[in-house]
């Protein structure tokens, strides 16, 4: 990358200032250049009237250089040809899969331990609730009791279908909550 700078620097000191210079002072056209100077019209005097006045510079005055036209714009590209648009749907619904569960994949060892955690949360959770006094709590409390219970239903309901991850971590949740009321 270094060497493309010094390469342009040495071809640009080879070139000489001359042909630099022929870029930034104009030059005139080449019909001027080729006219010779008996062609050049001569200016009469003025009558004596009129030399009060100062006499207008009788140096040649090259003509306008002729602008180049302005590029045409650019076209745009043809694009490709569209597919033909896919036909409207048909009129049967179909019913929608069930979402997906994105859950790691545990070996079958590993599943039935989960299962086995999950289902002694749920137990243990239980038994919890059992020892809490829904009447002695506060207004707060009741709504954490409300949480727990709420959790342990889904858990089951994730139990049910096969949502091992989903169920033990509800499970979890249940049993924090379940601890937390206890020690109030």
């Amino acid at each position: 990358m270094r060497l493309l700078p010094l390469l342009l620097a040495a071809c640009l000191g080879l070139t000489g200032c001359a042909t630099i210079k022929g870029w930034f002072s104009p030059s005139p056209p080449e019909e001027v250049k080729a006219i010779p100077a008996a062609a050049v019209p001569v200016v009469e005097a003025p009558p004596a009237e009129e030399r009060a006045l100062p006499a207008p510079a009788t140096e040649p005055v090259a003509p306008p250089r002729a602008v180049p036209p302005a590029p045409e714009p650019r076209r745009p590209l043809p694009s490709a040809p569209r597919p033909p648009s896919p036909p409207p749907p048909s009129p049967r619904v179909t019913p929608e899969p069930a979402p997906s569960v994105l859950s790691p994949v545990l070996s079958a060892v590993d599943e039935q331990k989960l299962r086995a955690d999950t289902q002694q949360r749920i137990d243990r959770t239980t038994q919890r609730l059992r020892q809490i006094d829904p009447t002695k709590l506060a207004s707060a409390d009741q709504d954490s009791l409300q949480t727990v219970q709420s959790f342990l239903e889904k858990a089951r309901e994730a139990l049910q279908a096969q949502d091992i991850q989903r169920a033990f971590t509800l499970a979890d949740k249940a049993y924090l909550l379940a601890d937390e009321l206890t020690k109030r």
